[in-house]
């Protein structure tokens, strides 16, 4: 049986917990929401699905000397937003700010590096952000409530993200919600 693997930015505990300290408010506010664990917040660079172990070291060779002319950088964790609109959405997060078109560059960059291996292009653009939550049901009602508590026009600021390296993640879903845990990491050039 194969892996379910993703790989991303790793976020600093501390972060998680700030992250987590802010949308208490907003989750108390919207108990139907499926709400992400502090500990599962990154940011999504390249979701591959099914792997095989063979595939997780191959993932690895393949990733690292296409990110080692890459510098680290840093962005900023700033304000909501939703997927795929406010009128229905389906996914709340945070978005990012700063050196965006570096971690847009870098997503790219392991994106075309993991082709050979038989794991596709991504058909859409990609859109930086940590998701923390899921609209399971009642998307107009949700989308009434982030209005009326101001999440859309908040500018908060959860602080800065030191983008250093790269993680590749195992996820497992449980009864309890996914479960994450490092693979592998591979760091940018310093």
């Amino acid at each position: 049986m194969g892996l379910r693997t993703f790989l991303a930015i790793d976020l600093p505990s501390s972060l998680q917990s700030a992250i987590g300290q802010h949308i208490r408010t907003v989750e108390r506010e919207l108990p139907g929401l499926s709400w992400s664990k502090n500990e599962n917040l990154h940011v999504n660079l390249k979701f591959f699905g099914d792997t095989t172990e063979r595939q997780v070291d191959q993932i690895r060779q393949a990733v690292e000397p296409a990110i080692s002319h890459v510098s680290p950088f840093v962005v900023e964790l700033k304000g909501f937003g939703v997927f795929p609109g406010r009128q229905s959405p389906r996914v709340l997060w945070i978005g990012l700010d700063g050196a965006l078109d570096r971690l847009i560059a870098l997503a790219g960059c392991v994106g075309q590096a993991v082709v050979p291996l038989g794991f596709l292009e991504e058909n859409r653009p990609f859109r930086p952000h940590l998701t923390v939550a899921r609209v399971k049901k009642d998307h107009r009602a949700v989308s009434r409530a982030l209005h009326d508590l101001g999440v859309f026009t908040d500018p908060f600021l959860c602080g800065p993200l030191s983008v250093e390296r790269v993680t590749l993640f195992k996820s497992e879903l449980r009864p309890s919600g996914a479960v994450y845990t490092k693979l592998w990491d591979v760091p940018l050039n310093a």
